[in-house]
C-alpha cells in the first residue's frame, strides 16, 4: 500500500499527489486485530487515524439509572465506518490536548494511517497550502457534527419538555 490508498480520503481532497505522499510518509501505517480498540473514550492522545482497510465501531459510553439509587454504564454504538471512503478519527487531537470523546474497535481486521500532532505540524510548517487544506475539511467534519449535536439536543430537549408538560 502507498499513498494512492489516500486519494478517496474526503480530509484529504484537493490535496496533489507530492502533498498525499508528504502526508503518507509523515504518518504510519498500523495493523488492529478484530476486537481490538483504536482509541479509547476518555484518554488524552495527540494521534488521528485513516482507516485505510477494514470496518471500525464508533461508541461512547452511557450512564444508565438501574434502581432507584445504582447507576452502570453501557456502551452505545455511534456509527460504523468502512474503509472505502477513507474515513479519519480522532482529528480533533491534532488540535487540542482533549479526552478523546468517543472509544472506536475494529469489528474485522483493520489498517489504518496514525498521524500525531508533531509529525502534522511539521508538515503543515513545511506546506501551508496542504495545511490549509486539510484544516479547512477537518473544520468541515467538526463543524457538521457540532451541527448534529445540536439538533439531537433540540430533540432530547424537546422530548424532556413533552415528557414533563404529559
Amino acid at each position: 500500500m502507498d499513498y494512492t490508498a489516500l486519494k478517496p480520503a474526503m480530509l484529504l481532497q484537493g490535496l496533489t499527489d507530492a502533498q498525499l505522499q508528504a502526508f503518507w510518509d509523515a504518518g504510519r501505517a498500523m495493523t488492529v486485530e478484530a476486537g481490538n480498540e483504536v482509541i479509547r473514550e476518555g484518554v488524552v492522545e495527540d494521534t488521528m487515524y485513516i482507516l485505510l482497510e477494514g470496518v471500525v465501531e464508533v461508541s461512547q459510553t452511557l450512564l444508565l439509572k438501574l434502581g432507584r439509587k445504582d447507576f452502570g454504564e453501557k456502551e452505545k454504538t455511534l456509527i460504523r465506518l468502512e474503509a472505502h471512503m477513507r474515513p479519519c478519527f480522532g482529528e480533533m487531537s491534532l488540535l487540542e490536548d482533549a479526552e478523546r470523546s468517543a472509544t472506536v474497535t475494529a469489528l474485522a481486521d483493520s489498517k489504518v494511517l496514525v498521524i500525531d500532532r508533531g509529525n502534522f505540524d511539521r508538515l503543515i510548517e513545511e506546506d501551508p497550502m496542504l495545511g490549509c487544506v486539510v484544516l479547512r475539511h477537518i473544520a468541515t467534519v467538526v463543524s457538521g457534527r457540532l451541527r448534529k449535536a445540536n439538533h439531537d439536543a433540540l430533540k432530547l430537549t424537546t422530548a424532556l419538555s413533552v415528557a414533563l408538560t404529559g
